[in-house]
């Protein structure tokens, strides 16, 4: 097992090596998918849906 040294008295390459990995990955969660729609935004399958509709 390896002896625990502080971030702080790291060499500057594993100071970054140990940050790099902290900020790895979101887990399975895509980031794209967690903003939601804004609400006056144009929808361009609403509106084909709509025009769908009137041709029916």
């Amino acid at each position: 097992m390896e002896k625990y040294v502080s971030v702080d008295k790291m060499s500057k390459k594993k100071r970054a090596e140990y940050f790099k990995r902290q900020r790895k990955g979101w887990g399975g969660l895509s980031p794209v998918t967690r903003v939601p729609a804004a609400k006056g935004a144009y929808s361009r399958a609403k509106a084909k849906a709509a025009a769908m509709r009137e041709m029916i």
